[in-house]
C-alpha cells in the first residue's frame, strides 16, 4: 500500500480571518516553502513521490507547483483538498462576524458537525471529499504527497482512525511539516 503524506501550507499573513476558500498571503514565498518540505521529505528516506497533489487555493498550489517543478513530476490540483467552505463568512474578521452574525455563529459553533455556516459546508461535506480522496490513493504502490490545509489534515486524521471531527478539531497541524495519514 502506497504511504499518503500531507503538509499544510505556510503560515498566513492574516489573523483572525475566516479564510477557509479564500486566497491569503503566507509568510514564505512558495521556493522557500518548498525547501522546508523537500528537506524533511529527504529524511524519510523514501523516494520523491511521482506526483504532487495540491488545494486549488494559491496558498497551497503554489508551493506544490514548486515541488513539482524542482522534481520534475506533475502537480495534480484537487478541490478536495480544499478548506472546509465558509460560505459568506470567508475572508471576515472572526470578531466582526460576532458582531454582525452573532446568532447564526454561535449556533454554527454548537453545531458544526452538523449544520454548514450560511452558504458554507457541512463538515460532513469535508469528511466526505477527503474520505474520497484518500480512498483513491490508498490501492495506490507509490508515496503520495499533498500540499493542503489544517481542516484536511484534522479531517484525514478522523477518518484514518474512524473518530468523529469533534475529536480532532482542537489537534495542532504545523505549518509546513510532513504527516503521514496512511
Amino acid at each position: 500500500m502506497a504511504s499518503v503524506w500531507l503538509v499544510r501550507h505556510a503560515q498566513t499573513l492574516l489573523h483572525g480571518v475566516c479564510y477557509g476558500q479564500s486566497d491569503v498571503p503566507v509568510e514564505l514565498e512558495p521556493a522557500q516553502a518548498a525547501r522546508r518540505i523537500a528537506l524533511e521529505w529527504a529524511q524519510t528516506g523514501l523516494a520523491r513521490p511521482p506526483e504532487i497533489w495540491s488545494s486549488p487555493w494559491v496558498r497551497a498550489e503554489s508551493v506544490a507547483l514548486e515541488l513539482a517543478r524542482v522534481w520534475h513530476v506533475p502537480c495534480q490540483v484537487d478541490a478536495r483538498l480544499s478548506e472546509l467552505c465558509f460560505g459568506v463568512w470567508e475572508g471576515r474578521p472572526y470578531a466582526e462576524i460576532e458582531r454582525t452574525d452573532a446568532a447564526r455563529f454561535q449556533h454554527w459553533l454548537q453545531h458544526y458537525e452538523q449544520e454548514a455556516p450560511p452558504r458554507g459546508e457541512t463538515v460532513a461535506e469535508l469528511r466526505a471529499r477527503v474520505a474520497a480522496w484518500l480512498e483513491e490513493r490508498r490501492g495506490g504502490t507509490t508515496p503520495v504527497l499533498a500540499v493542503t490545509h489544517a481542516g484536511v489534515v484534522r479531517t484525514a486524521r478522523a477518518v484514518t482512525s474512524g473518530r468523529p471531527y469533534s475529536a480532532v478539531v482542537g489537534e495542532e497541524v504545523p505549518h509546513l511539516r510532513l504527516e503521514r495519514v496512511l
